[in-house]
């Protein structure tokens, strides 16, 4: 199933409180889609994707439907979704549809697509990051945001924006180094950090000088301690 049914069941809720709080607020839409046209889409797109899975398998290229541009608008439909949350003061509800989101993009990835849109995946997962400790969550969590960054879009990787620090790209390469980090698992960590060469080597020496200043705190072993020192000096000497 390409929602799982926590998911499924924090988004049911996440729909029925934003279109609640919209209809009591009064808020012309204007020329906006309302929350009740949104939701109906998305549960629509859920509605699809089970039908495509139950036909062609959870995983493997489904014939005759670009699953990334299905992905992408249902994407879309969550983001504007979450943007009404946001607006009517609903944080948890807005966290809520960006981890459907998240599950969205695993079912594109699943069927060998290409995720195109990465705002609300790239607020999940620092969302979540920051909500745990545990070892093993951070090292999940680590391969979920490597197959992000491996199946993003042409466009995204070749990072035309660089201008804007803000840019998801950025903050999504970062986000997967610093996860890494935490995870203290020395191959996990060098995967990681060899991304953030590839993929924004105008940061590396910032962040591998800031990260060394991180790495001396009692929470991070010699091992940490010693990659970062390692890296630091591999981009010292390159800028």
């Amino acid at each position: 199933m390409p929602i799982p049914a926590e998911i499924r069941t924090s988004f049911a809720e996440a729909n029925r409180l934003v279109q609640q709080a919209f209809t009591e607020s009064g808020i012309q839409s204007g020329d906006q889609v309302t929350p009740d046209q949104l939701g109906e889409a998305i549960e629509q797109f859920i509605f699809v994707f089970d039908k495509l899975d139950r036909e062609h398998g959870e995983t493997g290229p489904v014939p005759y439907d670009d699953v990334s541009q299905m992905g992408d608008h249902a994407i879309g439909f969550i983001m504007d979704l979450a943007y009404w949350a946001d607006r009517l003061r609903l944080p948890k509800s807005k966290m809520d549809l960006e981890k459907t989101a998240l599950a969205v993009a695993h079912w594109v990835i699943r069927h060998n697509g290409e995720i195109r849109t990465l705002e609300p995946l790239v607020n999940s997962l620092a969302a979540s990051a920051n909500l745990t400790q545990d070892i093993s969550t951070l090292k999940a969590m680590s391969e979920v945001i490597a197959d992000v960054i491996e199946h993003a879009a042409p466009a995204i990787k070749s990072d035309l924006e660089k201008h804007d620090v803000t840019r998801p790209w950025r903050i999504l390469n970062l986000n997967y180094a610093i996860v890494a980090t935490r995870t203290q698992d020395r191959a996990i960590i060098e995967k990681a950090y060899d991304t953030l060469g590839r993929n924004l080597p105008e940061d590396c020496p910032a962040f591998f000088e800031q990260g060394l200043q991180q790495a001396q705190k009692d929470v991070y072993g010699a091992e940490v301690r010693e990659l970062m020192q390692d890296y630091f000096k591999r981009w010292a000497t390159r800028h």
